[in-house]
């Protein structure tokens, strides 16, 4: 992606971040979303919040961001997040967010795709699973940034906690080191 927005350790401080990003970055830093990505003193979990900071990447960016993370976070016993939804409303709701962020799907198209994926996750009798995808695809649901990327993808509600709570500690740090890539990946592709 060309033209990455230049942030700095402001961002970080009104989105209410748990640290002083300024003690790892320094107080004058100035960088990109790509820049916190590549910062070897930067925890993957933290690398993750601070590219979801509303300003760190357009929104189109960070849906697309949210969408790759359903697909693609790894989950402890092997399979994708996605691997966990049950049914087609799922996964055509990840593929209406997608449209919407390339521009190719409205508003309404996306709150109409959103609400079907909810219904047919309850309907099923699913809820845990559904929960547990929303939680997984935002291993960072207890950052308030990573819930407003999610919120970007979705406009939906936070749900669940982080996915690496049941899988343990070890299998966490692996969907975040994922998901770092997968960031990286999307940030570097754009928007088509």
């Amino acid at each position: 992606m060309k033209n990455l927005p230049t942030i700095n350790c402001d961002i970080f401080k009104k989105a209410e971040a748990c640290f002083d990003p300024a003690n790892v970055l320094g107080e004058d830093w100035n960088g990109t979303a790509l820049d916190i990505l590549d910062h070897p003193q930067i925890p993957s979990e933290d690398k993750i919040w601070a590219v979801c900071a509303k300003g760190a990447l357009p929104e189109s960016v960070q849906r697309l961001m949210a969408v790759a993370f359903v697909r693609e976070t790894p989950l402890h016993d092997g399979r994708n997040v996605v691997d966990i939804s049950t049914g087609e409303r799922t996964v055509k709701a990840l593929e209406v967010a997608e449209l919407h962020a390339l521009g190719k799907a409205t508003d309404g198209e996306l709150d109409a795709a959103r609400g079907a994926a909810r219904y047919s996750a309850w309907d099923a009798s699913s809820a845990a699973a559904w929960d547990a995808a929303w939680a997984a695809a935002r291993a960072a649901a207890r950052d308030a940034a990573v819930v407003a990327a999610w919120d970007a993808a979705w406009g939906a509600d936070s749900a669940g906690a982080a996915a690496g709570d049941a899988a343990g500690d070890t299998s966490e740090a692996a969907a975040w080191d994922a998901q770092v890539e997968i960031a990286r990946r999307v940030i570097l592709s754009g928007p088509r």
